[in-house]
Parts: structure tokens; C-alpha cells; sequence
């Protein structure tokens, strides 16, 4: 039986292992109390962990100011445990939970990025819906549970959203300053840029962007859409697909080629990326000389 990173005493399915980084995304069954094979520590977890409820409906009895608390969950409703402390939940059944475990001193680090001064602290919430959050979490563990390798920008992003959307809704910094909005100074956009378009056939880290930039990966996310307008993982997706418009328009070479070229996973993921984004496929680009599709690299909606 695998074991959760995040909670040994629970029954591991499926998640990111130590991909993150700073996080871990799983899916993971919680036995019902009494019935598991490992008991639950007595002391509260390492990391800050997010829970989301995704199967039956069930009850959850936890303690909260020395006192034993009991709600009835149901699917897609959340709680979030800081680290340390030891909530003691118990479940009346089996339950399948998706869990994002994060580092408290990476946490921190984007509060104060984000703009909350003094020491930030998470404060324990307990049966709460957000919808925004939970898909978040849906779309990071399926990031990992598709066949292929999973996309570590976008896996990252999404860690990040999550992140801020916890830090904004459970998070109690001691006073607030304002947010910092300022975009990359020139020269390091300029190297940045540069570094991208070097590597379009890697597997772009949002780390390694960072480290480029001389940020922090949660201030660079913020820093380079003030500069572009655009979040790192869509920028790096839309030179991909401009290049492989440009190849498809420019060659005659195959197009599984050019898909593994510029980092896509065979000519099947290019085909739904670029269907996706540009409304048509590649062999319909390279028969219409760019007909039919926007033909000009852009990606549809917002980014």
C-alpha cells in the first residue's frame, strides 16, 4: 500500500510526489476512525494542508478550541489545517480526499510578497466551499494523473493560485501593506525572454524563470504578467505554438517532429493545444497555408 506524504495514516492514490517542491498534490482515501491500519499522529502535520472533500457524503467530528466539533461533509467542501496543529479528525466512513500539503516558510514567503506585513499565520478553517479553490486542486491533481509527464510551469501556476487564494481567505497577517505590482526591470525580462525561447523544447520550470529573473518563483509570477501581461505558463505556450505555426507554415517537415521539437508530448498534444487555442489542428494549418484557424499565434481568451 502507498503512503501519503502529506498524512501517513492515509491510503495514497495518486499525487505529485516531490515534483513541487514547496508542495505536494494528492488524492488519497482516509479510513474511517477506528478502522485504519496506521494511526493518525498525535501531533499536528509538518506542512499547511488543504483537504477537499470529493466522494460520499460524510460526517467529520474534529476538535477546535478544546472542544469536539461535527459537521457533515459533502463533495467539493474543504477545510484547511495549519501545520502544527493537531485537529484530531475523525471520519464516520471511508472517504476519498484530494490534499495539497504546503511549506509554511513558502507560504509565508508569498504572504509577504503579496503584501502582508509582520509574521503571517493560517488560521484552522473547517467546512467551507470554494468552488475557484477546488478546481484549482482538481486541475493540479490531473496534472499528474494523465499518462503523459506533467507540465511543471503549469503545475506551479496552479500551486500558486491555489496559494494565493488560501493565503487571501484563511490567512491572518498581523497589519497590510500594499501589493507590490511592479514588472521586471528591462534587462531582466530581456533574459528571460531569451532563456525561453532557448528552451521551448525543454520542460520550462517555473523555478528556473525565476532564478533567471533573480525572484522568487510566487513574486516572479506577478512581476513578469505586469510586464507581459501574460502569466509565464500561456507566454511559454504561445511561442510554442507561434513556432510551430511558423514550422508548419515554413517546412515540409513531419509534424510529430515539430511537436516533439517544441516540448509538446507527440503530435496528438500539439493537435489539442493548438485546436484548443487557435481553432484548427496542424494538418489543417499546413493544408490551408493558415486558413481557417486566427493563423496568427494567438490564444483565445484571457491569460
Amino acid at each position: 500500500m502507498s503512503v501519503s506524504r502529506i498524512k501517513p495514516h492515509l491510503r495514497w492514490l495518486s499525487g505529485s510526489g516531490d515534483l513541487l517542491g514547496h508542495a505536494v498534490v494528492e488524492r488519497a482515501v482516509e479510513r474511517a476512525a477506528g478502522t485504519a491500519d496506521t494511526a493518525p499522529l498525535p501531533v499536528g502535520p509538518a506542512q499547511h494542508v488543504l483537504v477537499v472533500h470529493t466522494g460520499r457524503s460524510a460526517n467529520l467530528r474534529w476538535s477546535a478550541d478544546g472542544r469536539m466539533r461535527r459537521e457533515r461533509f459533502h463533495q467539493g467542501q474543504a477545510l484547511v489545517n495549519p501545520a502544527g496543529w493537531a485537529s484530531r479528525p475523525r471520519w464516520q466512513d471511508d472517504v476519498e480526499l484530494m490534499l495539497l500539503g504546503i511549506e509554511p516558510e513558502w507560504l509565508e514567503k508569498l504572504a509577504e510578497e503579496a503584501g502582508a506585513g509582520g509574521r503571517f499565520e493560517l488560521a484552522p478553517r473547517f467546512h467551507f466551499e470554494d468552488p475557484l479553490l477546488r478546481m484549482l486542486v482538481e486541475r493540479l491533481l490531473a496534472e499528474f494523473e494523465r499518462p503523459a509527464e506533467a507540465d511543471r510551469l503549469y503545475a506551479e501556476s496552479l500551486v500558486q493560485a491555489a496559494c494565493a487564494l488560501i493565503v487571501r481567505t484563511c490567512g491572518s497577517p498581523r497589519r497590510h501593506t500594499a501589493v507590490r505590482d511592479g514588472g521586471l526591470p528591462p534587462r531582466r525580462l530581456a533574459e528571460v525572454l531569451d532563456f525561453i525561447h532557448a528552451n521551448l523544447a525543454s520542460r520550462v520550470a517555473l523555478e528556473d524563470l525565476a532564478a533567471v529573473a533573480g525572484f522568487s518563483s510566487s513574486h516572479f509570477t506577478r512581476a513578469f504578467r505586469a510586464s507581459t501581461g501574460e502569466s509565464p505558463h500561456r507566454y511559454v505556450m504561445r511561442q510554442r505554438l507561434e513556432q510551430a505555426r511558423r514550422s508548419l507554415l515554413g517546412t515540409d517537415r513531419p509534424i510529430a517532429d515539430i511537436a516533439l521539437d517544441l516540448g509538446f508530448a507527440d503530435q496528438s498534444h500539439l493537435t489539442r493545444v493548438m485546436r484548443r487555442h487557435l481553432g484548427t489542428t496542424p494538418r489543417s494549418l499546413r493544408d490551408h497555408g493558415g486558413a481557417g484557424g486566427n493563423g496568427h499565434g494567438g490564444l483565445r481568451g484571457g491569460g
